[in-house]
C-alpha cells in the first residue's frame, strides 16, 4: 500500500468511530480508497455495506473511478456502494422508499434559481400570511425580487439546519412569520411533486426518523459510513449521519476543521469540533499531517498564518510538515505588487506570466491560479480583460459575463426583436430598471446588425412572417430560440469542431442559455407562441425571468474533468478552489479583513441562537483565517500574494491581518527561479458513464446530435409523445410494484393512479395532452393486466445497474426483471409504434444483450434473453441470448465509446424523417457534407 503510518493507521481502523483530520495535501483521498479497499478484502464486506459521502461531484466520481480501478478484479456491482455527495444518497433513498415520502415517482428537483423563481410564483399565496408586510418593513426589500432573496435565505436555513420543529414553539413573532412561510412553501411545492435542493435533507431524514422499519433495514445494509469534508456539514447532514450509524456507530469522519469555509451554506465547525464528544468515548483520532503536495517554504507559511491567531480552544492542533521530497529550504513563498497604480499593477501581472511561459518555467499558462474573494469585481474584471488583450487567455466561468458575451447579446438581441411587439411600450414600462439598459444594448446591437446583413434582416422578417402566417406552428420560446439560431448569421458558431471549454466557449453557452429558456416555457407552461400571448411572454421573459437572471448571475460552463483548461489561467473564487491544487497559485484580494458585512437579520439570529457554538465576536476572525489558509494550500511549487499597495487615509493594503506574514516576503524580482520547478497540472482521473439508449445509440444515430445534447447541453424539445411516455412508464411502474408485492391490482385504481399522476407532470412540464390521446394510453393497460406470465414472475423492478469497463463505466435502467422456471429475463417497455425492420429488430437485440449483460455482472446468475413490450401495438417480441452477438455489441459499444472520448462528431447520419425533426437540422451543415 505504501502509506504513512498515519495513514496506515486510518486504513485498518474500521471497527467503531473514527475522527480522521488531515491537513492539506496529506493524502485524505488515497486514505479513503485504501480504507475501502481494506474493508472489502480483508474484512470481507459487500460494496452495499459501505456509505461513502463527498462534498462535490467531481470528487464522488473520482473517487468512484480510483476504487474501480483498485478492485478492478473483484466482480463487485458498482451500484451497491453507497457513494455520492449527501443530497445525491438522500435522493437514492428517497427513490428507494418514495411510498414513504411526500413525493410521487418523476419529481423534479429544484436547483437554486428554479427555488427562487418557485417562490416568485407563489409570492402572492406567500403575501397572504400574517405579518408578510411588516417583515420585510425595515430590511430593504422593496422589489419582489429582493424579498424572493431573503425568503430563500430563510427557507433554506431552516431546512439545513434543522430548525423546523424550534421554530414553529417560538413565541418570537418574526421566527412565527418565518415559520408559516416555510409550512406554506413546503406544502405547495410538495402538492406540484417538487422538491428543493436543502429539502431532500429533510425529506430524507422524515422518512428515516418516522419509519423506524426502514431505518432499521438500512442499518442492517450499511455497516461502514464514511464522510468526507465533514468540517462543511450542517445540523440535518450530521443527524442524518447519526441515525444511518445506529448504535454500531461505525463511522469514520475525515476532515480539517482549518479548511471550515461553507457557513453562508449553513455548515457549522461544531460537527467536526464536537464530533468526539458526540459520538463516545470509544471514537479514535488519527492526525494526517505530511503535506505531499507544497513546497516546504509553503508549508511553513501556512502553519504560521492559522498558528498565529488565538483559537480559543476552537481548532485541532496540528504539527504540519512536508514530506522529505518537499523538504528543502528554499523561498517559495513571494509577493507580487506595486504601489498605488491599478495600470502597474496589470502590467506587472502580465510581464510576470509572460516570462514564466517563455523562459520555459511553465509549459502552460494553466499552471497558474489566481485567487479571489470574488471574481466580479471591477479590478479582477479589468485584469482578465488585460490579459486577454495581451493574449493571455482567462479561464473564469464565475465572473458574471455571461450576458455580456457578445454572442449572447446578439442571440437575446434577436429574441427581443421577434418577442417585444411594442418595444417602446416596454422601455417606457421598464424605465429605471436594471433590465431596461440591457434591452436598449442589445436591441441596438442587433438592430445595426440588421442595418449590414441584409441576409440577416431577410431571414429574420422571413420567420415573423411565417409566425403571422401559421400561427399554431411556432411551439414555445425555446423553438423560437432554434429557428433563430438556424438563420445564417448564427451558423457561423456551429463551424468550430473543438469541444473545450475555452475553445468552443459560445456553443456551451448557446447550451446554457437553452436550459434558460426552457426553464421559462416551463415556469410559464407555455404550448405554443400566438400573437395573441407573444406580448405577455416577451414581457415576462425579458423583464422578469432574464432580469432575475441577470441581477444573480448566471454562471458559464464548468467540466469537472477540466478544472483548469489548456492555454489559460484560471481566475477562481477561494470557495470554487475548494479541493483543487495549482503548481501556482496567486492569491489577491488582500484589502480584505474580518470584518462582518452588515446583517439585517444579526438580531433575529441571536434572539433565537442560531448557531451560538462559537462566540459571536469571534466568528468573523476564525471564518477570515481559515478562508485565506484554503487559499494559501492550495499552491504545489509556488504561492504568490499580490496587490495594490496602499497606504492612504483609512485605506491599508495589504490590510492589518497580512502585515505580518507580508512584511517578511521576498518580492518576485528577487526569486532565485534557476531551481525552480513547476508541476504540471494533474488529470483528473474520471471514468464517464454510458448507457445503451441514451449514449451508444444516439452516438450511432448521429454523431452531430450527441454532440449537441451530451456535451454542449442543449435541450431538447420536450415533445407530447416524450411526455406521454412518461406518464405511461410511471403508471407502469404502479402496476408492476403492486403485482411485485403480491397485492390486487385493480383497474378502477389504475385509471385513478393514471390521473393524480397526469396531473403532476402536467404540471411539471407545462404540457397539456388531449382527451383522445389519455383515453388511448388507458387502454394499453387494460390487455398488460391479463399478461399474468409477467405480472406474476417479476422479481425486479427499475433495476440500476453498473459495469466498470476499462476507461468508462457501463450503465442501464432496466424496466422489469422476472423469473420464470429459476431462469432470469428482462422486459423493456415501449410506448411507440412497433416498426417492422431489420435495423430495429438489431438494436432491440443489441439493447437485451447490453441489458442482460449487466445483470449476469451483478447477480452471477444466467440471464436466457429478455422482452421488448410493444404496449400500444399489444405486441411482445421475445429475443433469446445470443453470447456472440453479446460479444459484438461489447466490441462496438467500446469502440463507440472511444470515438466519443477522442471527441470525434465531425461525420453526420442522415435520415430525412428523423433530420427534419431534429432541432439541430438547419445548422449541421448537412447539404455541405453529404
Amino acid at each position: 500500500m505504501n502509506l504513512n503510518k498515519e495513514q496506515k493507521e486510518a486504513v485498518e481502523s474500521v471497527d467503531g468511530p473514527l475522527l480522521i483530520i488531515a491537513g492539506p495535501g496529506s493524502g485524505k483521498t488515497r486514505t479513503l480508497i485504501e480504507r475501502i479497499v481494506h474493508i472489502v478484502e480483508e474484512k470481507k464486506a459487500d460494496l452495499n455495506e459501505i456509505l461513502i459521502t463527498t462534498f462535490t461531484e467531481r470528487a464522488a466520481r473520482e473517487l468512484l473511478t480510483r476504487i474501480t480501478t483498485r478492485l478492478s478484479e473483484k466482480n463487485l456491482n458498482l451500484k451497491d456502494l453507497y457513494i455520492g455527495t449527501i443530497h445525491s444518497i438522500c435522493l437514492r433513498i428517497i427513490d428507494e422508499y418514495i411510498e414513504y415520502s411526500r413525493l410521487e415517482k418523476g419529481y423534479r428537483v429544484l436547483d437554486n434559481v428554479d427555488q427562487k423563481l418557485y417562490i416568485f410564483s407563489i409570492l402572492k399565496e406567500l403575501k397572504k400570511i400574517k405579518n408578510f408586510d411588516k417583515f420585510f418593513s425595515d430590511k430593504n426589500a422593496m422589489g419582489s425580487w429582493r424579498k424572493v432573496d431573503i425568503l430563500a435565505k430563510w427557507i433554506n436555513r431552516v431546512s439545513e439546519e434543522s430548525k423546523e420543529f424550534e421554530i414553529r414553539k417560538s413565541v418570537n413573532w418574526e421566527l412565527k412569520f418565518i415559520s408559516d412561510v416555510y409550512e406554506r412553501y413546503k406544502e405547495l411545492l410538495f402538492l406540484e411533486n417538487k422538491i428543493d435542493f436543502s429539502m431532500i435533507q429533510t425529506e430524507t431524514y422524515r422518512i428515516l426518523f418516522e419509519n423506524p422499519e426502514i431505518l432499521l433495514e438500512i442499518q442492517k445494509k450499511i455497516k461502514y459510513i464514511m464522510v468526507d469534508e465533514y468540517q462543511d456539514t450542517n445540523d440535518i447532514q450530521e443527524k442524518i449521519v447519526f441515525l444511518l450509524g445506529g448504535e454500531k456507530k461505525n463511522i469514520c469522519v475525515v476532515g480539517d476543521d482549518d479548511q471550515g469555509i461553507y457557513r453562508f451554506r449553513g455548515a457549522t465547525i461544531k460537527n467536526i469540533l464536537q464530533f468526539e464528544n458526540k459520538i463516545g468515548s470509544e471514537c479514535k483520532l488519527v492526525k494526517l499531517e505530511t503535506n505531499y503536495r507544497s513546497e516546504k517554504d509553503i508549508v511553513d507559511f501556512c502553519s504560521e498564518w492559522i498558528d498565529s491567531l488565538n483559537w480559543e480552544g476552537y481548532r485541532y492542533s496540528k504539527n504540519l510538515h512536508p514530506s522529505k521530497e518537499k523538504n528543502k529550504d528554499t523561498k517559495r513563498v513571494i509577493k507580487l505588487s506595486v504601489e498605488g497604480s491599478e495600470t502597474k499593477w496589470k502590467e506587472r501581472i502580465y510581464r510576470f506570466l509572460y516570462f514564466l511561459k517563455h523562459n520555459g518555467k511553465i509549459d502552460d499558462y494553466n499552471q497558474v491560479a489566481f485567487l479571489f474573494r470574488s471574481v466580479r469585481k471591477n479590478k479582477i474584471l479589468s485584469l482578465a480583460k488585460y490579459l486577454e488583450e495581451n493574449g493571455i487567455a482567462v479561464y473564469s466561468p464565475r465572473s458574471n459575463r455571461f450576458f455580456y458575451r457578445e454572442e449572447i447579446k446578439e442571440i437575446l438581441g434577436a429574441l427581443f426583436y421577434i418577442l417585444i411587439e411594442d418595444k417602446k411600450s416596454f422601455f417606457e414600462k421598464n424605465k429605471n430598471t436594471t433590465i431596461n439598459s440591457y434591452c436598449m444594448e442589445i436591441k441596438f446591437l442587433f438592430e445595426k446588425l440588421l442595418s449590414k446583413d441584409e441576409n440577416l434582416k431577410f431571414e429574420i422578417e422571413n420567420l415573423l412572417e411565417n409566425f403571422s402566417e401559421n400561427k399554431k406552428d411556432y411551439g414555445k420560446i425555446l423553438d423560437w430560440y432554434y429557428r433563430i439560431l438556424s438563420i445564417d448569421y448564427f451558423k457561423k458558431y456551429f463551424e468550430k469542431e473543438e469541444i473545450g471549454v475555452l475553445e468552443n466557449r459560445v456553443l456551451y453557452n448557446f447550451g446554457i442559455l437553452s436550459k434558460i429558456i426552457e426553464k421559462c416555457d416551463s415556469f410559464l407552461k407555455v404550448e405554443i407562441v400566438e400573437k395573441e400571448n407573444l406580448k405577455k411572454l416577451g414581457n415576462y421573459f425579458f423583464a422578469t425571468h432574464l432580469k432575475f437572471l441577470k441581477e444573480n448571475g448566471v454562471d458559464e460552463y464548468e467540466d469537472i474533468k477540466e478544472f483548469a483548461p489548456k492555454g489559460a489561467v484560471s481566475f477562481l473564487t477561494i470557495h470554487q478552489s475548494k479541493g483543487l491544487e495549482f503548481p501556482i497559485v496567486i492569491v489577491d484580494s488582500l484589502e480584505s479583513t474580518p470584518e462582518k458585512e452588515e446583517d439585517r437579520f444579526i438580531d433575529l439570529e441571536r434572539a433565537f441562537k442560531w448557531d451560538n457554538f462559537e462566540p459571536e465576536y469571534r466568528k468573523k476572525d476564525f471564518d477570515f483565517w481559515r478562508l485565506y489558509y484554503t487559499a494559501f494550500s492550495r499552491a504545489q511549487n509556488l504561492l504568490i500574494l499580490s496587490c495594490v499597495e496602499s497606504n492612504r487615509g483609512k485605506i491599508q493594503v495589504p490590510s492589518a491581518p497580512f502585515k505580518r506574514v507580508y512584511g517578511k516576503l521576498i518580492d518576485a524580482g528577487e526569486l532565485e527561479f534557476r531551481n525552480l520547478e513547476i508541476a504540471k497540472i494533474k488529470d483528473i482521473d474520471i471514468k464517464n458513464n454510458y448507457s445503451y439508449t441514451s449514449h451508444y445509440l444516439t452516438y450511432l444515430e448521429c454523431p452531430f446530435k450527441y454532440k449537441m445534447e451530451k456535451i454542449f447541453n442543449f435541450q431538447g424539445l420536450k415533445e407530447k409523445n416524450m411526455i406521454f411516455g412518461i406518464l405511461i412508464h410511471q403508471v407502469l411502474e404502479y402496476i408492476n410494484r403492486k403485482s411485485f408485492q403480491k397485492l390486487e391490482v385493480k383497474y378502477e385504481e389504475i385509471c385513478e393512479e393514471y390521473e393524480k399522476l397526469y396531473e403532476i407532470i402536467s404540471k411539471s412540464y407545462g404540457v397539456i395532452l388531449q382527451e383522445k390521446y389519455l383515453q388511448e394510453g388507458l387502454e394499453y393497460f387494460q390487455s398488460y393486466l391479463d399478461d399474468k406470465d409477467i405480472l406474476e414472475n417479476i422479481v425486479d423492478i427499475e433495476k440500476s445497474i453498473y459495469v466498470a469497463r476499462n476507461n468508462y463505466i457501463l450503465e442501464g435502467q432496466l424496466d422489469l426483471v422476472i423469473e420464470k422456471e429459476n431462469e432470469l429475463y428482462i422486459v423493456d417497455f415501449k410506448t411507440g409504434d412497433f416498426i417492422e425492420g431489420d435495423e430495429i429488430i438489431e438494436k432491440y437485440k443489441g439493447q437485451i444483450e447490453i441489458y442482460s449483460y449487466l445483470l449476469e455482472e451483478n447477480i452471477e446468475k444466467e440471464v436466457k434473453g429478455g422482452y421488448i413490450y410493444f404496449l400500444k401495438d399489444r405486441k411482445k417480441i421475445f429475443i433469446p441470448r445470443d453470447i456472440e452477438k453479446q460479444e459484438r455489441v461489447l466490441k462496438n459499444f467500446d469502440l463507440v465509446v472511444q470515438e466519443i472520448e477522442k471527441n470525434s462528431f465531425s461525420h453526420r447520419n442522415f435520415g430525412e424523417e428523423k433530420c427534419e425533426k431534429c432541432e439541430f437540422f438547419k445548422y449541421c451543415k448537412k447539404e455541405i457534407l453529404r
